[in-house]
């Protein structure tokens, strides 16, 4: 919901390219080759990383959250399934449903990818000097705290 003053004519057109604009630079720096994290493992991590933080969910609820297509979600659930990294769970509420929780297996390759990738960014950050970190520090707690307040009838 916006408040009653309207901003700039092209204030949310120059704030929605911005935030754009950061999609290829985040998976140029966060996803980078030497992990081996490019397209199915990519889609792997970031279902690994939703389970670990908000529980078990219906594969329909995870492709949703992560826009990922109902045919392709079924094959990535399946595959992560025979890779031992989540496994299918009743649902105690309906026997119908079935729901998608990480294993034991998920949650360790989990930290070991979120180990890498922060090291990863560790490493780059130092290039920084410590006015610059405290900058991206403060700029990253308010965009986080921006976009909450945008989506939560999308919350997980």
């Amino acid at each position: 919901m916006r408040p009653e003053t309207d901003p700039e004519p092209d204030l949310i057109d120059h704030a929605a390219d911005s935030l754009l604009s950061l999609i290829p630079l985040y998976h140029s720096i966060v996803f980078r080759p030497p992990h081996g994290i490019t397209g199915r493992k990519a889609a792997q991590y970031r279902v690994l990383r939703l389970l670990a933080h908000h529980g078990v969910r219906q594969i329909s609820e995870i492709g949703r959250l992560l826009s990922i297509s109902k045919p392709s979600m079924t094959a990535l659930i399946d595959a992560m399934i025979r890779e031992g990294l989540v496994e299918r769970q009743a649902d105690p509420g309906d026997r119908r449903v079935v729901l998608i929780r990480i294993t034991g297996k998920g949650k360790i390759r989990l930290a070991t990818k979120d180990a890498r990738f922060r090291q990863d960014a560790k490493d780059r950050l130092a290039r920084l000097s410590d006015d610059d970190l405290r900058i991206l520090r403060n700029a990253l707690r308010d965009v986080r705290f921006l976009l909450e307040k945008t989506g939560d009838d999308e919350k997980p």
